[in-house]
């Protein structure tokens, strides 16, 4: 009866499960890395059902920002920077498993925002030269699932002729991701030349695929 506020309890609920869990690993060390990455991976895929169930935007925006703050609200400035990337990208997948069923701009953008900019500040801050090739997976990773998110908006928003394209995305993943693999790739010798040449195939592939699985007009 009461649909903003329940949801706003439920979104809360969930931001806090997320910063229980993440504290139970990270501060207390009370569950093992496996059992965090398994709770987290079930409650991010609760909280897509949830969201997807109810048509309510709202509640995987609350869940998710939640997600997302739960490594800086509880950061003691030593964490594992492997263990804290691959708990964004359960976060992502869960925001790439919500554009699967929905097109929501505002959800993909705040998924987008929360894992480059924290990126930016850790690297600014705590990286190193030898962390190179444990940071490079998760930056192409990151970046092949913002554009699978892209393609999956303009599928979903196909029928409707306005808003069909998410410019941001469609930008702002690759340049970002270019920025962060020059300075990742600074020292050797091809590794930005390779990179464009694999994203030039895969942006090929992808209009390939999306001509040909194009519903018809």
């Amino acid at each position: 009866r009461m649909r903003t506020y329940g949801l706003s309890l439920q979104g809360g609920g969930v931001g806090i499960l997320y910063l229980t869990i993440f504290a139970a690993l990270r501060l207390y060390e009370l569950i093992g890395a496996g059992t965090a990455f398994a709770l987290l991976v079930g409650l991010t895929a609760f909280t897509g059902w949830l969201a997807v169930r109810q048509q309510a935007q709202i509640l995987a925006m609350l869940g998710l920002v939640g997600g997302f703050l739960a490594p800086i609200l509880t950061s003691t400035g030593s964490g594992n920077h492997v263990t804290l990337f691959s708990y964004y990208l359960v976060l992502n997948l869960a925001i790439f498993g919500i554009a699967w069923f929905r097109a929501w701009r505002q959800l993909n953008l705040i998924g987008f925002a929360f894992t480059y900019v924290i990126g930016w500040v850790w690297a600014a801050k705590y990286y190193r030269p030898e962390y190179v090739w444990s940071i490079v997976p998760f930056v192409a990773a990151h970046y092949l699932l913002y554009l699978a998110v892209t393609m999956l908006f303009a599928r979903r928003r196909a029928p409707r002729l306005r808003d069909h394209v998410d410019g941001t995305l469609v930008f702002a993943t690759p340049v970002i991701t270019f920025a962060m693999l020059s300075g990742l790739l600074s020292d050797t010798e091809y590794g930005l030349a390779i990179s464009a040449v694999a994203a030039a195939a895969i942006y090929l592939l992808s209009s390939v695929v999306l001509q040909r699985t194009a519903p018809p007009h």
